[in-house]
């Protein structure tokens, strides 16, 4: 009898930035199951680009209604039925909601971890979103590399898409854009003023040799149009990579620069420096993870008031000062430190 791989699911559903840090759990459970894993990952659609070029990554399941009950839910119904035929060895729910307790409890696995069978609450606090997942799967097994608990993400070979962009190293890469960009509630002020970053631009461009992409998803293309005529030193390749593109390109670069995004979170797996913007979010569990391959630094005044996202106080909040004041000499002075 030929003998099966193991098989693992992952139930991961979030956004860009929260399914990079779930990534931190491949290489644990390769560890602890053999490099031979057979892995399934539970994501939103837009999102399952991240797996593109990931060897590591057997199936893909893309969730586009993740409330849902599975009866009338065609993907959760499939992964159930494809339990049922050939049971997992073990389902992971990196998630602490409700929305995949279906899911959880009609699929067929040797072990389940997590949610419902156990509340495993995360502390923004104290702990970054890389540690609260690695917390679930110590329930499973704490003893792995932890040097190797990383995010970790694979993106397309170099020379694939150095002749399809403006790629002139060396160059900085500034993602201008996040997922509530140009909202005019308290949900977009996580975003820096469009002046910040032209300021930033400049400052680069009269004082350094590199060469700027501006990088964000086909979503935010109409954001950039603040930015032109750009110089000839600044390209915009915003809407046009898709994610392992833009893994690669921001290994590649000397820096990153972001806001609080989906964007951060790739810099944070691929590229060698990272500057995350902080303002009304919480840079202890959202940022960047920091890794012995990464250097991370916060560009953050840290207010009295900060972090308030997700509080009764952004809401009362008319003037965003935590991002407004937060000038572009702060930023590129972190640039300068960082001895590129």
């Amino acid at each position: 009898m030929i003998k099966q791989n193991k098989k693992v699911l992952v139930i991961r559903c979030g956004l860009l930035g929260d399914t990079v840090d779930a990534t931190s759990v491949i290489e644990p459970l390769r560890e602890i199951y053999g490099s031979n894993l057979e892995i399934h990952w539970v994501s939103k659609p837009g999102i399952s680009d991240l797996f593109k070029c990931d060897k590591r990554i057997a199936k893909v399941f893309k969730l586009r209604h993740t409330k849902l009950p599975f009866l009338l839910n065609l993907e959760k119904f499939k992964i159930i039925l494809n339990s049922l035929f050939r049971p997992y060895d073990l389902i992971l729910n990196l998630e602490i909601g409700y929305k995949f307790n279906d899911l959880m409890r009609y699929s067929r696995s040797s072990n389940k971890i997590g949610m419902p069978f156990e509340y495993i609450p995360d502390d923004i606090f104290k702990e970054h979103r890389v540690d609260h997942q690695l917390r679930i799967l110590d329930k499973l097994k704490s003893k792995y590399k932890k040097e190797k608990a990383t995010p970790s993400i694979i993106g397309v070979d170099f020379d694939t898409i150095k002749s399809k962009y403006p790629i002139n190293d060396p160059y900085i890469v500034l993602c201008p854009t996040n997922s509530h960009v140009g909202n005019i509630n308290h949900r977009g002020y996580r975003s820096w003023p469009e002046k910040n970053w032209k300021d930033l631009i400049g400052k680069i461009i009269d004082k350094t040799s590199f060469n700027i992409l501006l990088a964000g998803s086909k979503d935010e293309k109409k954001y950039f149009e603040a930015f032109y005529p750009l110089h000839h030193k600044v390209y915009d390749i915003s809407g046009m990579t898709d994610v392992p593109e833009l893994i690669t390109i921001m290994k590649r670069s000397k820096c990153v620069v972001a806001t609080d995004s989906g964007s951060a979170h790739v810099a944070g797996a691929a590229s060698k420096n990272i500057i995350s913007i902080h303002g009304p979010t919480n840079h202890y569990q959202s940022a960047p993870y920091k890794t012995a391959m990464n250097v991370v630094k916060i560009a953050t005044l840290n207010l009295e008031c900060s972090p308030c996202y997700d509080t009764k106080a952004i809401k009362n909040c008319k003037a965003n000062i935590c991002m407004q004041s937060l000038g572009a000499d702060v930023v590129y002075d972190m640039i300068e430190d960082l001895n590129l």
